[in-house]
């Protein structure tokens, strides 16, 4: 049986979106040629298949707008997968 993988994104430990496609590379597992862009994201979550729940712990004083775009493919592919759960705290 596998076990469920967990990625939890603190909004607050980021400072640009390059670190935290980089987090999400490494920890996912994604391939070499990931584009480090949310298309690409979001393509690259929609083809894992191990069960993950990604939980993402949002700045209540200083959210950062980019993240956003973060947080919204999560939840989209969350919806459409068999895999990736979204938990948003």
């Amino acid at each position: 049986m596998t076990r469920l993988r967990k990625v939890v994104l603190k909004e607050k430990s980021f400072e640009s979106p390059a670190e935290l496609h980089a987090l999400l590379a490494q920890e996912l597992g994604f391939p070499d040629y990931y584009g480090a862009n949310l298309d690409a994201f979001e393509d690259c979550l929609e083809d894992v298949y191990v069960p993950t729940r990604i939980i993402i712990k949002r700045c209540k004083g200083h959210r950062k707008e980019w993240f956003d775009g973060f947080e919204d493919v999560v939840r989209d592919v969350a919806r459409r997968s068999d895999f990736v759960y979204c938990v948003i705290r």
